[in-house]
């Protein structure tokens, strides 16, 4: 308990981000039926004004993608919660709204942020030094050994709360391994079309209508 108020250390992994959001965040975890968000392809939201975080059950099998989408929510209120509210008082546009490309940038801030979170870079370092590796990142060129590597490093440091794939992409961002491109998401659904998508954008496209803004 308190892990929150001091650094995280090796011994907190994994990082139990479902406790975080509910005990230290007072956020209720509501598991809905899958499809029963605003759009089928929708895996998690969360409802700012009554603290709720909403997990579609499509998830629920699958541990590692169950937790990142809590830790992206985690992400959502901690850097654009303040955002919303503020917009939603105010009668000017907020700076958020405009989408450029296939995810908006409070989609990509929420996925770096729930990497983070799970995999602190001072607990990964470790682990990947630990795990006897770290001379052969470089050199990995193949998916196959990519994920093979990123299996070593989830077991060694612990971090059995996140599926391969989430471990492998924070070794691609953090530069550990630069040969191999970034895995989507898709990969851990047998590469179902499965785009990772909020309820933060829905409730801003909100504002889009509201002011007349084209995208």
């Amino acid at each position: 308990e308190g892990f929150h108020l001091r650094p995280v250390t090796r011994a907190d992994t994994p990082i139990p981000v479902e406790r975080i959001a509910e005990q230290h965040l007072n956020y209720e975890i509501d598991v809905i039926e899958e499809g029963a968000l605003l759009h089928a392809d929708i895996l998690g939201g969360i409802v700012f004004d009554e603290r709720i975080i909403q997990v579609s059950s499509f998830v629920t099998d699958h541990e590692g993608r169950y937790n990142f989408t809590i830790a992206h929510e985690i992400g959502h209120h901690v850097l654009h919660r303040q955002i919303y509210l503020a917009a939603k008082q105010a009668e000017t546009k907020p700076a958020m709204c405009r989408e450029k490309g296939q995810k908006p940038l409070a989609e990509k801030q929420a996925d770096r942020f729930a990497a983070a979170l799970l995999m602190p870079p001072d607990i990964l370092a470790n682990a990947i030094e630990k795990s006897g590796i770290k001379n052969k990142l470089d050199k990995t060129t193949s998916v196959y050994n990519a994920r093979r590597n990123a299996d070593r490093v989830r077991k060694t440091g612990k971090f059995s709360n996140v599926s391969n794939t989430a471990v492998l992409n924070r070794m691609i961002d953090l530069r550990y391994i630069t040969k191999v491109s970034y895995q989507s998401a898709e990969n851990i659904f047998h590469h179902q079309k499965t785009r990772r998508l909020s309820y933060i954008r829905a409730l801003l496209k909100k504002f889009l209508t509201k002011y007349n803004i084209t995208q």
